[in-house]
């Protein structure tokens, strides 16, 4: 009886065997016939030129620099953005369609509410010239949120996942290590949380370079992030300062919060 057992196994997973064998030359023989055809791929740039044609009317690509130097920044400043068009080719990481209506509204124009639409922030790069901070949506569908952007070609933008951006959450803090150029602070907002932060940078070599990152309680009850934001920061010497963090706000209303000394290196 066992040896009858034995027997109906061991030709049943012999069975078995030939069948997985001749689903897999199948597969294989499938694989072949459902080969794609060598039609050629579009380019980056002819895909941009087929949506541009199939666009809607009252539409506009997210990369239209024309639109945006000519309907947005209107002459006050001429923006180059061909070497983020360069990255986002390398990504394939195409533009959004926008209503023209939707890209006031995430641009630099939606700012006047509450600031100007261009803020100075003195000299960012050491060249004696002041340069300004100005607002645009993401360029691409891989870009999560808004950008700053500069009136200087030569600085890079600061690109973030954030679609509460402002001109007035940037601050010039000083030429804290004295290069000629100012560090700035960056107001982040995620829009409706009290965690916010605020990013210390400092550019280098055309670079963007982060210098620190600080907690900011938005409902502290004490300090507001614009309103006071110079009393949450002091230069001690070259390369040195100190900082405010406001991490938290216990039950009884006491905030957690500390004097934080930063050595840039």
């Amino acid at each position: 009886m066992r040896k009858l057992t034995f027997l109906i196994i061991f030709f049943s997973l012999v069975a078995c065997k030939n069948e997985i064998e001749k689903a897999e030359r199948k597969t294989a023989d499938k694989k072949v016939v459902s080969k794609p055809n060598s039609s050629k791929k579009l380019s980056y740039a002819e895909e941009i030129e087929k949506l541009k044609i199939s666009k809607p009317k009252n539409s506009i690509l997210s990369n239209d620099i024309q639109f945006i130097n000519d309907s947005i920044l209107k002459g006050k400043f001429k923006l180059d953005i061909s070497k983020y068009e360069l990255e986002n080719s390398k990504k394939e990481c195409f533009p959004t369609i926008m209503e023209k209506e939707e890209f006031y509204e995430y641009s630099v124009e939606a700012d006047r509410t509450s600031t100007k639409e261009f803020k100075n922030l003195g000299d960012l790069n050491g060249d004696g010239k002041k340069e300004s901070v100005f607002i645009l949506p993401s360029l691409g569908w891989c870009e999560e949120g808004q950008s700053y952007y500069f009136t200087d070609n030569k600085i890079p933008r600061i690109l973030t996942d954030s679609n509460c951006c402002h001109t007035e959450s940037l601050f010039s803090i000083g030429d804290i290590d004295e290069d000629g150029g100012n560090e700035i602070a960056e107001y982040y907002s995620s829009c409706a949380s009290n965690f916010k932060y605020i990013d210390i940078w400092t550019l280098k070599e055309n670079k963007w370079k982060l210098v620190d990152k600080f907690a900011f309680f938005y409902n502290n009850g004490k300090y507001e992030a614009f309103k006071d934001f110079h009393k949450l920061y002091k230069k001690i010497s070259k390369n040195k300062f100190k900082f405010l963090e406001i991490s938290d706000m216990r039950a009884n209303g006491e905030l957690v919060m500390e004097w934080k000394i930063v050595t840039m290196k």
